[in-house]
């Protein structure tokens, strides 16, 4: 009896994750295609370029299938080396595409790929692909109008300069204020924040954002995953408790955040492999035998999972302050999920009462606001 019980609790639980998972049927021809290699890549986690899920060699006759199962609903592309993708949503209904090249312009990757039934989801991704690009030159040239602005030497030039970046700041909003009025109730809108805004964006845009999504969204897998993660960095706003935590030295030492109470402290995520990250190190350093005698500790949490790899690093290019990490990766590094990091380089200040003063303050900025504190 208690093995059949047993037996039926396992049969219950396969039955269950079988259930569960979402089976992807993707056909098509594409024509002049033959010999030539489509990849599924998945978008999860807001991977932009995709990790690579399956691929299918096109049959002589110009036929392809891509067919298997993923886990959950989400966020994928089909794609070619040579003749961009199109953005797609796994949600368990068959897609059917007629792909042509002769269409194909890096301006519009996904012209070549035609869809025979469209859906609110899929569309809903290519709106999010779109704004991905579309803000990654914003930011670009934000960032230009920005130092541009601290540079001007006439109240003309300054006005010129701020009335430029309101304008761009206001695409930004017009661009995301059409993709809610479109997709709001969309399962794609969770995946949104995902992609475009948890690196870059504040807290109150986020909330706003998902604030505007209907109830049935929120409810969904990726929509209760969103709300936590926001739940989380309500915690990691500025005035809160910075959360403890304790990770391994280079040395196989352990250190703790509290070990360093009383003292203000950077924290900084970084890795051996992030440009950005090793750019910025100059500025850190600067800082650090500036106000080190003063009080001023650093911990590096590296993302890395290669520990000579990092340790190399922090040779290499002297980085003479504290050092931990889990060397388990940003992605299952157990600090940068507290710390909601899905990017870096990304810092927080922490004052001597251990409460957090400032985060992703990066270049003049940081040093501005470090000299504030030391004042």
């Amino acid at each position: 009896m208690i093995v059949r019980f047993l037996s039926l609790i396992v049969c219950c639980l396969i039955s269950g994750a079988a259930y569960s998972q979402v089976v992807y049927d993707i056909t098509g021809v594409w024509k002049d295609g033959a010999g030539k290699t489509l990849q599924l890549r998945t978008l999860e986690g807001g991977n932009v370029e995709g990790a690579l899920l399956d691929s299918a060699v096109v049959a002589a006759d110009g036929t392809f299938v891509l067919r298997g199962k993923v886990d959950k609903k989400q966020c994928a592309m089909i794609a070619s080396a040579k003749y961009g993708f199109r953005a797609i949503f796994l949600d368990g209904t068959p897609l059917k595409f007629t792909i042509n090249t002769d269409g194909y312009s890096y301006k519009n990757p996904s012209a070549p790929y035609v869809l025979e039934k469209e859906t609110k989801d899929h569309l809903a991704v290519q709106a999010m692909m779109q704004f991905w690009g579309d803000d990654y030159i914003r930011n670009f040239s934000l960032g230009g109008l920005g130092l541009s602005l601290k540079r001007a030497e006439t109240k003309e030039k300054q006005d010129s300069i701020a009335a430029e970046i309101k304008q761009v700041e206001q695409m930004q909003r017009d661009q995301m204020n059409a993709f809610l009025q479109q997709y709001h109730d969309s399962d794609v809108a969770p995946y949104f924040i995902e992609m475009n805004m948890l690196r870059m964006m504040s807290l109150e845009q986020i909330s706003s954002f998902y604030d505007r999504f209907t109830d049935r969204v929120k409810q969904t897998e990726k929509g209760k995953e969103i709300g936590e993660r926001i739940a989380l960095l309500k915690k990691l706003a500025p005035g809160s408790f910075a959360p403890e935590f304790e990770l391994t030295t280079p040395d196989g030492k352990k250190l703790a955040l509290k070990d360093l109470r009383g003292h203000i402290v950077l924290i900084d995520f970084w890795a051996s492999w992030c440009g950005p990250c090793m750019d910025e190190m100059p500025n850190v350093k600067a800082l650090y035998e500036k106000y080190h005698d003063r009080g001023l500790e650093i911990v590096g949490v590296s993302m890395d999972n290669n520990k000579a790899k990092w340790e190399g690093a922090i040779e290499r290019t002297g980085l003479v302050w504290h050092h931990v990490s889990s060397l388990k990766g940003m992605n299952r590094c157990p600090v940068a999920k507290l710390y909601q990091v899905v990017a870096i380089p990304k810092l927080y200040i922490v004052g001597k009462d251990g409460k957090i003063i400032a985060k992703d303050l990066r270049g003049e900025d940081l040093r501005e606001k470090i000299d504030e504190l030391f004042q």
